[in-house]
């Protein structure tokens, strides 16, 4: 999996945000990477991204996720969960169902108590806090790279399909 990078923008005039400024979204990527799988981790990249319209993060999650074996099909199940429910193990859809509910906050009662009783269940106490920072860490991913215009053709391996996100509904 990649990382996002130290130094992003530039895109469309936008200046570069500092390597000190990002040192502390490069630790989180360190933290998340060495604790949430790599399934889940895609899971929650592609998802999110797509729903925020992040295009730079899209495209490089999807190159990601190929690269580990998943085929379209896979990818956009992810992005397009709610439409495709059946593509998705239970576990996989309580992830996916966490990650709409974090990047959709909107006060307290955006996270039920029962879809986090749901995830303790599929992936522990320390699992859904592990995620949560998953979660959390591609947000701002998403609103850096939105926010600085990254470029997604700067990305090495990255095909033209994979530049626009589909945004679900």
């Amino acid at each position: 999996m990649s990382t996002h990078g130290s130094s992003p923008g530039g895109g469309a005039g936008r200046k570069k945000i500092s390597a000190g400024a990002m040192a502390p979204m490069v630790a989180m990527e360190a933290y998340t990477r060495a604790r949430v799988s790599r399934a889940d981790s895609h899971l929650i990249r592609l998802r999110v991204s797509a729903v925020n319209g992040c295009r730079y993060c899209t495209a490089m999650h999807r190159r990601d996720a190929r690269k580990d074996g998943w085929d379209d099909d896979r990818i956009l199940a992810a992005e397009l969960w709610t439409g495709r429910p059946e593509q998705i193990a239970d576990d996989a859809r309580a992830v996916l169902r966490f990650s709409d509910a974090v990047t959709h906050i909107d006060g307290e009662e955006s996270v039920p108590d029962d879809l986090w009783a749901e995830v303790v269940r599929h992936r522990g106490e320390s699992g859904a806090g592990q995620l949560l920072m998953e979660i959390v860490t591609i947000n701002a991913w998403n609103r850096i790279a939105v926010a600085t215009r990254m470029d997604p053709r700067s990305l090495k391996g990255v095909r033209e399909e994979d530049i626009e996100p589909v945004r679900p509904g």
